[in-house]
This record gives C-alpha cells, structure tokens and sequence, in this order.
C-alpha cells in the first residue's frame, strides 16, 4: 500500500514538473510577426546591443525600447548611451512588456518596455541622461508625464547629453540666434528662435523666424518628408507655430538662410 501511495506521489511530482517546464516555455515564447502577447511579458535573453534603445535576443528578434530616443551613430554621446545600454542589459535575462495594440514598429521591431531585476532600463537611461523621450502613440504616450520628469531632472542636472544645451552637437557648440544664421552658411549649426509664421506651398511647408521669408531664416519640411512628422503625431503645418524651437541642419542659402529639416529629430521645442 505505502509503494503505491509513494509511486502515485512520484508520478504527479513529474506530472507538474513536466506541467511547469512547459507552460514556463510557453511563456516566454517570443512573438511571431502577427501574434498578441500571450501574457503581460516574455523574458529573453539579450546577446547584441545594437545601440543606446535597441537590443537584439537570443532568438534574432530586436527590441526597441517604448518611449525615448538615444542618439544615432553619426551623433554626439552615441557611444556613451550603446555603452550604457550594453552594462545594463548584455548578456542578462530581460523582462520585455510589450505593447499590446502595436507590438511591433514598421522596422517589425517588438517594442517593450525593458527590465532587468528591478531596474526599468528605459527610465534608467532617462534619469541618467543617455536619452531623451519620445512620445510616438500609442504605447509611447502611456508614460509620458513620468518620462518628462525624469528628462527635466537629468537636464537640471546637466546629466550626459544634457551638458550642452541639451543638443546632440559637438560639445563645443553652442545654438546661434536665427537672426545670425545667415554667417554660418553651408555649416551645421543648431538655430533656436520662435516660429512667427507658417507656409504650406504644396511642395513644402515653411516655418518662418521673421517678418520677411526672402531674407530670414526659414525651416524647410518639404513634402516627402511630412509622413515622417506625422508618423510621430505632429502636425509641422499647426504644431510649431508661435513656439521657439531649436532645429539642427546645414544652413543653406535659398531666399535667405534655411534649414531642411527631414525628420522631427532635427527639430525640438524649448
């Protein structure tokens, strides 16, 4: 009788140990390309840190980090903000919270928010500086009041890419008056000034730092490049009007100093 309650024993100690490994498999199963989160998150282990908010895991897939935006490679402190990245995530198992009404951007990268033990990596790399927010809907707007506090923070502190002016430049480099851009010709500079008006011609739309757009200084978003603006949530036509900015180029001259701006990186609101 004791052998056959101890055999029952053992067979349902199995019976859930098998149970167990499969549903903790199952699990952390990756998504496919059209599937939803089985559950609230996966857990990966990350073997390539592309950059400062993107990862690469075990199984091919890369992760881009929700709601901030670290610099790219040919910018100011994107080594700082990969090297970051990689001492917090490399090598370690992630949990990844994924997105749950966009799980993927148009690169058909997951987009999560990352944790490692109990750090929140994506606002560890606000806090201390390495990135800045980016508010892309839907998922990107969910902790967007939290996010800002914690930008405000590293930029009082004057924290990594917030020790000059907060722009990614070389470090060297200060923003110049719209009013003095016409003396930079054919350099890149950062230009802060107030948008006065603006001008959509069909082709292009036109933010305007003065009275008289043949001799001031103008941003240039030209059609093509609207979609890159929108995809963001913003509007170029009634977002930027009456607000002072800060947009980096190559100043141009074309009825006046001018900067084409082709991405909304370029531009950003003081």
């Amino acid at each position: 009788m004791k052998k056959n309650i101890l055999t029952l024993i053992v067979f349902f100690a199995v019976l859930i140990a098998g149970v167990y490994q499969y549903s903790a498999s199952h699990y952390q199963q990756p998504l496919t390309r059209d599937s939803r989160p089985a559950a609230d998150f996966i857990e990966a282990d990350v073997v390539k840190v592309i950059d400062g908010d993107t990862i690469e895991i075990k199984n091919g897939e890369r992760v881009r980090y929700i709601g901030i935006d670290t610099p790219e490679i040919d910018q100011i402190f994107y080594q700082e903000a990969k090297d970051r990245n990689n001492g917090l995530v490399y090598g370690k198992k992630v949990r990844l919270v994924l997105c749950k009404s966009q799980p993927r951007d148009k690169y058909g990268r997951l987009l999560a928010w990352v944790y490692v033990d109990d750090i929140f990596v994506n606002a560890a790399l606000l806090k201390e500086g390495y990135a800045k927010i980016l508010t892309i809907p839907p998922c990107g707007v969910e902790k967007e009041d939290e996010f800002k506090n914690y930008e405000k923070e590293a930029a009082q502190k004057r924290l990594g890419l917030w020790a000059k002016d907060g722009r990614l430049l070389d470090k060297s480099e200060e923003a110049i008056p719209a009013g003095e851009a016409n003396r930079y010709i054919g350099k890149t500079k950062t230009v802060r000034g107030k948008v006065l008006n603006v001008f959509d011609s069909g082709k292009a739309i036109f933010l305007n730092f003065g009275e008289d757009y043949k001799k001031d200084f103008t941003v240039v978003i030209f059609r093509k490049n609207i979609k890159e603006f929108e995809q963001k949530g913003i509007d170029p036509f009634n977002f930027y009007k009456g607000k002072e900015i800060l947009v980096t180029g190559k100043i141009k001259e074309y009825n006046g100093p001018e900067i084409v701006a082709n991405d909304p990186s370029q531009i950003e609101i003081r």
